[in-house]
């Protein structure tokens, strides 16, 4: 604490002298009703106005102090057509961004992220501090993001962190929260130890099987596994700023500290942050400066839950495993080991997730490092020269280890005196930017022109190094050391380190210029031209050009309009244009470039042709370009009854061209299918609405009351599929003409027969039968995308209290319940706990049931129906604030200037049919998912 402490005191006096020596402070004149809000939209400003773009905008206020340790999840529900999902409880982790539906069908859809003016890196916003962010601005037309050219497809996101102002005394601001994450438990009906046993008694096996109705009775073992792997978790957070301003300087300086537990045993976040932000500009103002500095350093430990068995997934474990099993039983891994050995099964699961607990660590130490330099000269009163310099540099070291006693260790050892592995994994990433720009305004008369030509480069650089020990010696392993590791000796490689190591590069040049023409703030014109190049495609095809071309029109301007007084701002606004995506393989920036999917990949496989070698093939394809999307937008923005109403609205047509996806070939190529741009169209068209309205303002009894509300529609429609009938199958989704991208495609369920338990479907024909064939599969008409999205809720103050909520909600919306369908699967019944509905399963003498007999002949045709296809709609209370702000009349006679007290809940409430873990999530399953918590949190401001 004491070492926190002395960091806080030197950057305090480090920045509070920099004040100091700034120029004396003078009166700032501007009258705030003269400033008209600023916009920024790709690489200029221009005002609310005179845009003539689509863009959605929250502010600092909504942001700051609120329990997330990634920015992402605090804007959810508060932006019209851009729909926000955790897609994990993870503290720090990543959400699920989409903005007006999915564009691409095999590429990536997230958005470009921009951070004070550099294109950043939306994998790692884990070491960026909340509070520090004065913006969140959407872009969502063809006018708004055709500058960022073939990066723009999926729409973009531009933060602002926070300056300081000129001629501004210095202000310290400190705010702290301290909060309490809980578990939210999903509704199904699990059946406890002595259900389970009856169960497995009447069926037949496990260890109910061997007991008595009398023993049953009298069981008196009923853990709930959840209290084992999973705790209510503590947050806090720590946050310092000072700003401070001078006539030609201004600076603004952070520190931040969070500690966020996870609620699942072992996992959590820690991150430090420092930002400093300062600007300046020459005597005259000709000459204009700033530099944005950010340092992050966070320590992760995350659960590893992707795609791990039942025996090593926290998750699955925790609510899956068997109630009648004691903790008790665990006591060591060679103990466990020992058990397992005689029984044979996974009934053990939960003792050997114990075992885990204990005997398994992983680390993700991250640095992270922002710098950007602008700097801009006016050549002439008409004329400026602009520069800016980006850089980002991201250093991660990831530590794994599974201990040499853990049961995992024994289970693998076989004949090795040593088990037990490290891995060790190194990765470096480097982002740069470059971008020159030469800017021309006149205004003559009632005639403003504005032109830009720009020369951008981009290029990123990752660096990966994996390492693999196998062999620890229990006696002397410390993890993350290398302490412990067994040497090789000449009769024995199983000791040998295994390496790997990758490198990959991705450049791209850009030359666009744009106009804006603006005849006295009653019309407008905006055009943009851009040219991009890129290393990820071949030859000619590495350059696209693409362009967009907006205009608007400010009725309130008209002197027709002058006799509606109840209008105070009315605009209508239109666009058309092209973006580009060249990220055409979903991931990271870098996937898709080695090997690049130009090229024709030959390697060698072993067992091909009579158990001996041959070549496997993977073709690629010369042509490969961009895919386009083509958009255009018309909307308005308003302000009505003394500005008591304000909104937007758009509608919006969103084309995507040249789709990458697989294209068929014949057979005697040695593949099936080539991933190449296709002829397909992709479109997403839809409406967007959002509206405030002031229904009580504060005029003298200091009573206010806002309600806000957005919401969307988006309709998805895919053509031009050509092979296979216009369909394409990928297992239980179908992309067919004119329907939904990965539409569900199964048997209609209908229930059970009573004469014999089996289950029953619908024929093509609309009849029951027990034997469905593919032809009677059915598209569903939704898929795992909603088709309505949006927020609501109220802001209210009285006097110095205030209250605020928002509630978020998405509807025709379905997805897979696996877990569900794993409770209701009879298999599980021997050694997994399943659903107490089981017990009212079909038999001979409970004919009139829903539930299937436990011995159905044609259970396993269950997968591929809607059984268990559940209606994932939902209303969710997302956060709740109650604050006090103490009155200034109080703080007179303190060195305290304002202070507010706030208590808030995220996730409170949650309306749904769906019964899972978490309902928002955006996944196919919530299988293998680390749930959402329900969080409490208390929290001060302080400003000095």
């Amino acid at each position: 604490m004491n070492v926190k402490l002395c960091v806080l005191s030197v950057g305090a006096l480090f920045f509070m002298g920099q004040a100091v020596s700034a120029q004396k402070v003078k009166k700032d004149t501007i009258s705030s009703k003269e400033i008209d809000e600023v916009l920024v939209i790709g690489y200029r400003n221009t005002t609310k106005k005179t845009s003539a773009t689509s863009v959605a905008t929250v502010d600092s206020k909504t942001i700051e102090n609120r329990p997330n340790a990634n920015v992402m999840n605090i804007i959810q529900g508060q932006l019209a057509g851009v729909n926000v999902t955790a897609s994990t409880g993870q503290p720090g982790a990543k959400p699920t961004v989409i903005i007006r539906g999915v564009g691409t069908y095999n590429g990536n859809s997230d958005p470009l992220y921009v951070i004070d003016g550099f294109p950043s890196n939306s994998d790692n916003f884990r070491s960026i501090n909340p509070n520090d962010i004065d913006s969140f601005s959407v872009l969502k037309d063809a006018a708004a993001i055709a500058e960022f050219g073939s990066r723009g497809s999926n729409g973009v996101i531009i933060i602002t962190t926070k300056n300081g102002k000129y001629n501004q005394k210095m202000r310290v601001r400190y705010s702290t929260q301290f909060g309490v994450s809980v578990l939210q438990d999903p509704k199904y009906n699990f059946s406890n130890a002595k259900e389970l046993l009856t169960m497995q008694k009447g069926f037949g096996v496990g260890m109910g099987a061997k007991m008595t109705d009398e023993q049953i009775a009298n069981y008196t073992i009923n853990t709930d596994w959840r209290k084992i792997f999973f705790r209510p978790a503590i947050t806090q957070s720590h946050d310092l700023a000072i700003e401070s301003g001078g006539q030609n300087i201004n600076s603004y300086t952070s520190v931040g500290y969070l500690d966020n537990e996870g609620i699942l045993k072992t996992t959590g976040l820690k991150r430090f942050t420092v930002r400093n932000n300062i600007n300046g500009r020459s005597e005259n103002e000709r000459f204009k400066y700033s530099l944005v500095t950010g340092f992050g350093f966070s320590k992760n430990n995350e659960a590893i839950l992707d795609g791990g068995a039942v025996n090593r997934n926290y998750v699955l474990g925790a609510y899956q495993s068997a109630p009648y099993l004691s903790p008790d039983l665990y006591q060591s891994g060679q103990q466990l080991f020992d058990l397992y050995s005689k029984d044979g099964t996974l009934l053990y699961t939960p003792l050997m997730l114990m075992d885990k607990l204990v005997n398994y660590g992983n680390l993700t130490e991250e640095i992270r490092m922002d710098m950007a330099a602008n700097v801009s000269y006016k050549l002439t009163n008409d004329l400026t020269a602009k520069m800016r310099t980006s850089g980002q540099y991201l250093n991660n070291r990831f530590v794994q280890s599974e201990y040499p006693l853990s049961f995992n260790a024994f289970l693998f050892k076989g004949a090795q005196e040593f088990s037990g592995f490290e891995d060790m994994n190194l990765r470096r990433e480097f982002l740069f930017n470059n971008l020159w720009q030469l800017e021309y305004s006149k205004t003559i008369g009632n005639h403003t022109f504005t032109l830009q030509g720009n020369a951008e480069y981009n290029y990123s650089q990752l660096n990966i190094n994996n390492t693999r020990q196998r062999g620890l010696d229990p006696k002397t392993f410390v993890p993350g050391t290398g302490a412990g590791y067994v040497a090789d000796t000449s009769s024995n490689d199983f000791y040998v380190p295994t390496t790997s190591t990758s490198k990959l590069k991705w450049a791209m040049i850009s030359y666009f210029g744009s106009v804006d023409y603006d005849f006295n703030k009653k019309y407008g014109i905006t055009g943009v031209l851009r040219r991009d190049g890129t290393n990820r495609f071949f030859d000619d095809k590495q350059w696209g050009t693409f362009w967009s071309v907006g205009g608007r029109w400010n009725l309130d301007e008209e002197t027709f309009m002058e006799n509606i007084k109840f209008v105070d701002a009315f605009k209508i606004r239109a666009s058309y244009g092209t973006q580009g995506n060249q990220r055409i393989v979903d991931g990271t920036i870098y996937a898709g470039l080695n090997p690049p999917g130009y090229t024709n990949v030959y390697s060698v496989t072993n067992n091909t042709y009579n158990g001996t070698q041959g070549y496997a093939i993977n073709f690629g394809d010369k042509n490969l370009r961009w895919e386009t999307t083509k958009q255009y937008n018309i909307g308005s923005d308003f302000e009505f009854f003394k500005r008591r109403l304000k909104g937007s609205f758009d509608y919006y047509v969103k084309k995507t061209h040249d789709l990458y996806m697989p294209d068929p070939t014949a057979p005697v190529l040695g593949t099936l299918s080539i991933v190449r741009n296709t002829d397909v169209i992709l479109e997403n068209k839809g409406i967007e609405l959002s509206l405030a309205y002031d229904m009580l303002r504060s005029n003298g009894n200091g009573v206010s009351l806002t309600f806000r509300v957005n919401g969307s529609i988006n309709n998805q429609k895919i053509s031009g599929i050509k092979s296979g009938g216009g369909r394409i199958a990928d297992g239980l989704v179908v992309t067919a003409n004119d329907g939904l991208l990965r539409e569900y495609f199964l048997y209609k369920y209908l229930g059970v027969n009573p004469a014999n338990g089996n289950l029953l479907f619908e024929d093509a024909n609309g009849n029951s039968t027990e034997n469905p064939t593919d032809a009677d599969r059915k598209l569903m008409g939704v898929n795992r995308l909603p088709k309505y999205q949006g927020g609501f809720g109220f802001d209210f103050g009285y006097k110095s209290f205030f209250v605020s909520s928002t509630f978020t909600f998405v509807a025709k919306v379905k997805r897979f319940d696996y877990d569900m369908s794993s409770l209701y699967n009879p298999n599980n019944i021997a050694q997994f706990n399943v659903e107490r509905d089981l017990l009212n399963a079909w038999t001979s003498t409970n004919t009139n049931t829903n539930v299937p007999s436990l011995k159905a002949a044609n259970l396993g045709l269950q997968g591929n129906s809607d059984r268990f296809l559940v209606d994932a709609s939902y209303v969710r209370l997302r956060n709740v604030q109650v604050g006090y702000r103490i009155p200034k009349k109080l703080l007179a006679d303190t060195f305290i200037s304002d202070m507010a007290i706030t208590l808030q809940g995220e996730n409170l409430l949650t309306f749904t049919k769906w019964k899972g873990y978490d309902v928002e999530n955006p996944n196919a399953s919530d299988q293998q998912r680390y749930p959402t918590p329900r969080v409490v949190t208390l929290g001060f401001d302080i400003k000095f």
